[in-house]
Formats: structure tokens, C-alpha cells, sequence
């Protein structure tokens, strides 16, 4: 398998052809207030999965591109935090880079130290819209100078080398960009910047460590906008890398901002999208340095597709292993089938980011506290109880039962999963029903035994001799708003319109005129919101947020807007539902007060679902310790139930 064959990269042989490129995992990791114990565990854990190559979280270069949640490093504190990060890297046979940048006119100043402006090469407003400093000829000196001194830190702190980032819109894109770069003296050349840090750095690291360049491969920008396009970017390549400056050649796209939303895309875009650009940008160098494929390669099977095939040399698969760090391992040792594929969802990953939060992900809540969670054997191999097959349930189970307890799960309907298992009827987001798929199939590897369509009383309580008991019993839809009806419109849970049937009754939905009343602002509204454009109805959508979605992650809200545009949504924001009478809908405007009334054939009711302890009074009675999992604690999302179910299974003692 090519994806498991060794390649020289410079100066460096990486063991196989399987990269964690650089993303927002932990940038505290930056911060000299932080000890760095959080990355280093989370990559020394991807390392000890099989990875050939991490390439970490990008450095800030300067002070003028610190931003909020971010920090600007001190040599000292960093170097010593370096040393132990290799020292846990490279015994497993992992090569580790370090990528530096400048983010030049992004984001906004208002998190600085001092509130200092942004600079750039032409004062250009940042991609949210605030004024930048346009940088003197002497400042354009020291940043340059960040990027050197960026790049010995590494090197003294036992790096393999650096990676040059040039893409999403940060600086050193923007001075070859006509959008951005409008200087008429030297700097306003377009190769000036990139070509002068790349010598300097060279120079500084030496030819015995690897530098590679991370470059947009398409900017999504119109030519008219200032836009390059992938064809010039192609030329830029390979002008680049004519350079004989890098060892390797990375890639991303897009301009940061909402470009991040089809960059570091969700489920609803196709596996390996971009690969086709890499083709191109690997055809236009005249494959003369190695090239990493980026976009959305969750598994081995379009990895080595894609390097069979000549699209690229080695294979950036970063969510693939946040959600699973065992992949390359789990490869070489013939338990493919047993890989945790990512499902897409952006929830833990990628939506934190933009918090900034640190990542976790969707379903591996091991991400980010690697050193804490140590898996520890049970005392005995006790019976354990899980009522409950959601993904709380399921989660719990896996986890005791990896112990070593033996467990039997319990669940009432006819197949596992839980209220996630309505996902089936909302198009793309049916990709996350892997993340049940997976559990299942652990539970059956560690022989849990699984009770469906079994209802949990006091009579099956009396007849099981549990030693320990987890109660995942999940949340039950409702329809009630907080607003008087007189029965003239039917109200729908948001269960019901997932599924398109109304009290058990399968409904028609085309040419409809549907009104959700949504006071969650999460992803699973907004799904069925989708649902409900899809199958026909027009849809209106009263939220009392000052803006839509406030807890819909950006790559998402991104893609949802567009398609709730296109198709007419009417989005009401500061409004309330103040009465159903006589087959209207009556609003208030929480802010102006305003009235209005309009006619609807159906309502959703997007309220949060009531979670179903009807089981935990009768647990307490035969068990002092009642464990408690997932939506029955507080209804929220499949991630948090996934996560609870984990620290349940590994509560048990």
C-alpha cells in the first residue's frame, strides 16, 4: 500500500505518506502563561498512532498579528516546550514541522495587547471589515525578521524544520494578491515579500532542515475582485518553487473568512473535492518537490486512491485523525474495518476554532485531554447496566466494557442510536449516523450484550444483578410553546418534522407554509429548517436572537444561510410567538414591538426536549450510585451525549 511507503522530503526521510497538517488545535500551546502539557499530549498521542509527519499549529511571527486566543511566544518558554514535544515525537518515527505566518489584514484588533492596529502591505480593510496599518518599509523589515527568528526557535527546540504559510488570505498571499497589495515601491512587487523570507529563512535554518511552502491553490475570488485563480496561482507555484528554496509544496483554499466554510468543509461537500487542484499545482511544478492533497480525505481507501493515481505524494488527513489517532496504525495492523472515520460534522473541530475554543471532536471526546484520560482496567469484571442506546448509552457501554466490565445495554426501540438516528431523513447530515455505526460495531467486538425493544421496569430491575448502573435514557420531543393556541394550526415537535409525519401520519409537505419557532439557535433546528425547504414547504422562522443560529458553528451557518436564502426563508430575528388564533400566527419584535400576523399550515415547535428520568427514582432505590449520561442530564447535542457517556464508563469503580 503506497500510503504506508516511506518518501524523502529534503533532508528528511518521513516514514509513510499520512500528514496532520497544521490546524487550530491549542494555541495556548504559544502562550509562555501555559505549560504546552495539552498539545504536546494531543500530538505525542497522533505521533504514537503511526503519523509520518505533523506539521504544528501555525506561530504568529510578530506582534502585529497576534489576535485574540492566540499568543505570541517568548523564545525561552517555547524552545523548552519544543524539546519535550520532539522528545515524545520522534521515538515513535515522526517527523515534525513547525508552520509560521503572518496574518496580516484579518480579523480585527480589538484582542491585542494595547489594542494595536493590523498591519498589511496597503492598509486593506481585514476580512471583517476594520482599517489596517500600512506597514513602513522598516516594518516590512521586521516582520520579515519574525519569520527568521520564528524559524531558529524551532530549530533550536529540536524541530525538523518549518512550513512557510501562504494561504486563507494572511500576508504573505495578500502581497501577491491585486486585492491587497497596491504598493508602488519595492513591496509592491508580487514575489518580493514571499521570495525575500523564504531566502532569509533558508539561510537561518540551513540546507539540513526542511522548509516547505503551504500555498493557495484556488483563492475563490473573482478576477474583477482582485482574484488570482487557480491557473495563476499554478504559475506562482511554480515560480516558487523554481526557487530550489523548498522541499515540499502544501496547500489550502480560499480567503479565510466565510471561505472556511468550503476550505475545511462539512458533510455537505464530496470527499477529496480539492484534489484536482493539487493535480494541477503537482503537473505545474513539474513534480520536481514532493506535494501534499488536502480536503476532506477521511479514509485510507481515497488516500491511497489519490496517490495512485498521481494527484499528490503524500496526504494530509488531519480530522481523519483528530477523530481517530490510531488510523495509521489500525491500517498496519489489518483492523481497517475498525478505523473511526470522520463523520464531517465540524462540530468538535473546526466550529470550535472560530470560538476560539480548544477542539474536541464530534465523536472522540479523547481529543485535547490525552494526558488525563487514561483508560483504567476495572476492579473486577462486574455486570454493568446502560439504560439507553443513544449515544450516551452506546458511548458508556464501549467504554466499560474496553475496561473490562461486562456489560449489558438496554434499549426500547429496535435499533441503537437514539434521537440521533433522525439524521437519516435530513440529507447530508446522514453521514453522522458513522459515529453510530462505529460504536455498534465496538460494542459487538467487546461483547456487550445488547437488549433491543426491551422495556426497562421494576420487574426486569428486580431480575438483573447489576453491580453498577448508567442511566442514559435521552430526552422526549414536545410541542409546547410558550404562547397561548387555540388549536387552529397543528404544532409539530421538531422530531415530527425531521421525519415528515404528524401525530404517527406522514405528511405532505409541497406547497406548504411552515413556521419554526426556534428557541434553541443549534444545528438540529436548522436542519430541520433545511428539511423543511427541501420537501417543499416555505418556510418562515421566528427566533427571539439578535441574529440567526447563535450556537449553529460558522462552516455551517455558512451553508445553511445560502440555502435558506436562495430559497425564501423568511428569517424573523428579535421575534416572539405571542398566540395561535384562528389559523394565524401572531409576532412581537422584542426590540421595537412591533406586531405582525401571518397564516401557516403547520408549526414546529424548536424547543428543547424534556429529559426522561421517569427510570431514576426506582434506580436510587436499588442502587446508591445512579451514574447519569447524555440528554437525561441536560439535553444539548450527540457530541456532549458522546462525551458523557465516555466519562460515565470511565466514572465506574
Amino acid at each position: 500500500m503506497k500510503l504506508l511507503t516511506p518518501l524523502q522530503v529534503g533532508s528528511i526521510t518521513v516514514k509513510n505518506r499520512v500528514v496532520s497538517t497544521a490546524h487550530g488545535a491549542f494555541f495556548d500551546f504559544y502562550s509562555p502563561q501555559s505549560d504546552g502539557e495539552r498539545y504536546i499530549g494531543y500530538q505525542a498521542r497522533r505521533a504514537q498512532g503511526g503519523t509520518g509527519l505533523i506539521i504544528c499549529t501555525a506561530m504568529h511571527v510578530h506582534r502585529s498579528s497576534q489576535r485574540h486566543g492566540q499568543f505570541l511566544y517568548e523564545r525561552g518558554d517555547l524552545i523548552g516546550k519544543y524539546r519535550r514535544l520532539v522528545g515524545e515525537v520522534h521515538p515513535h518515527g515522526c517527523r515534525i514541522l513547525q508552520q509560521i505566518y503572518h496574518y496580516g489584514a484579518v480579523g480585527r484588533s480589538e484582542g491585542r495587547d494595547d489594542l494595536q492596529p493590523l498591519w498589511s502591505l496597503s492598509g486593506t480593510p481585514s476580512s471583517e471589515g476594520e482599517a489596517s496599518h500600512e506597514m513602513t518599509p522598516e516594518e516590512i523589515e521586521e516582520v520579515i525578521q519574525g519569520f527568521v527568528d520564528a524559524a531558529t526557535t524551532a530549530m533550536e527546540g529540536g524541530l525538523d524544520g518549518v512550513e512557510i504559510h501562504a494561504t486563507h488570505g494572511y500576508l504573505l498571499i495578500q502581497s501577491m494578491s491585486p486585492w491587497a497589495n497596491r504598493r508602488t515601491d519595492e513591496w509592491g512587487e508580487p514575489f518580493r515579500l514571499i521570495t525575500t523570507v523564504a531566502r532569509r529563512v533558508r539561510a537561518a535554518i540551513g540546507s539540513d532542515r526542511v522548509m516547505g511552502l503551504r500555498l493557495t491553490a484556488d483563492d475563490f475570488r473573482a478576477p474583477e475582485a482582485g482574484g488570482l485563480g487557480h491557473a495563476r496561482l499554478c504559475e506562482i507555484a511554480a515560480h516558487l518553487v523554481s526557487l530550489n528554496l523548498f522541499d515540499y509544496l502544501n496547500h489550502s483554499e480560499g480567503s479565510g473568512g466565510a471561505d472556511y466554510a468550503h476550505a475545511v468543509s462539512t458533510y455537505r461537500h464530496r470527499l477529496g473535492e480539492f484534489l484536482p487542484l493539487t493535480r494541477g499545482l503537482r503537473e505545474a511544478i513539474g513534480r520536481r518537490i514532493p506535494v501534499i492533497g488536502v480536503g476532506k480525505i477521511p479514509t485510507p481507501d481515497l488516500a491511497e486512491h489519490a496517490l495512485q493515481n498521481g494527484f499528490c505524494d503524500l496526504v494530509g488527513m488531519t480530522r481523519a485523525q483528530i477523530s481517530d489517532p490510531d488510523l495509521v496504525r489500525k491500517l498496519m495492523e489489518g483492523q481497517r474495518q475498525r478505523i473511526r472515520i470522520c463523520t464531517g460534522s465540524n462540530q468538535g473541530c473546526q466550529d470550535r476554532m472560530w470560538g476560539p475554543f480548544p477542539i474536541t471532536c464530534f465523536h472522540n471526546p479523547e481529543v485535547g485531554l490525552e494526558r488525563r484520560l487514561k483508560l483504567e482496567p476495572a476492579p473486577a469484571a462486574d455486570p454493568v447496566l446502560v439504560i439507553g442506546g443513544g449515544p450516551a448509552g452506546m458511548k458508556a457501554a464501549e467504554i466499560a466494557a474496553r475496561r473490562g466490565y461486562a456489560v449489558t445495554l438496554v434499549e426500547q426501540n429496535d435499533r441503537l442510536g437514539g434521537r440521533l438516528n433522525l439524521v437519516e431523513h435530513l440529507g447530508e447530515a446522514a453521514s453522522l449516523l458513522a459515529s453510530i455505526a462505529w460504536v455498534e460495531q465496538e460494542l459487538q467486538h467487546h461483547d456487550v450484550e445488547v437488549l433491543l425493544q426491551t422495556r426497562v421496569d421494576e420487574a426486569f430491575l428486580a431480575n438483573h444483578s447489576a453491580k453498577h448502573v448508567i442511566l442514559a435514557t435521552g430526552a422526549v420531543p414536545v410541542s409546547e410553546l410558550p404562547a397561548a393556541t387555540d388549536g387552529s394550526i397543528p404544532v409539530l415537535t421538531s422530531d415530527e418534522a425531521a421525519r415528515g409525519v404528524f401525530e404517527g401520519t406522514r405528511i405532505d409537505l409541497q406547497g406548504t407554509r411552515s413556521l419554526v419557532v426556534d428557541l434553541r439557535g443549534n444545528l438540529e433546528i436548522a436542519l430541520v429548517i433545511e428539511n423543511l425547504i427541501r420537501r417543499g414547504s416555505r418556510v418562515t422562522v421566528a427566533t427571539p436572537y439578535l441574529s440567526y443560529g447563535p450556537s449553529v458553528g460558522v462552516t455551517h451557518l455558512v451553508e445553511l444561510m445560502k440555502y435558506f436564502l436562495q430559497n425564501d426563508c423568511d428569517l424573523r430575528t428579535s421575534t416572539a410567538l405571542t398566540a395561535i388564533a384562528g389559523g394565524r400566527a401572531n409576532f412581537r419584535n422584542t426590540l421595537s414591538g412591533k406586531e405582525a400576523s401571518d397564516c401557516f399550515d403547520l408549526v414546529v415547535a424548536g424547543v428543547h426536549p424534556r429529559p426522561d428520568k421517569v427510570l431514576y427514582e426506582a434506580l436510587r432505590r436499588r442502587w446508591s450510585r445512579v451514574l447519569t449520561a447524555g440528554d437525561v442530564v441536560a439535553p444539548r447535542t450527540a457530541m456532549e451525549s458522546f462525551r458523557e457517556g465516555d466519562r460515565a464508563g470511565r466514572s465506574l469503580q
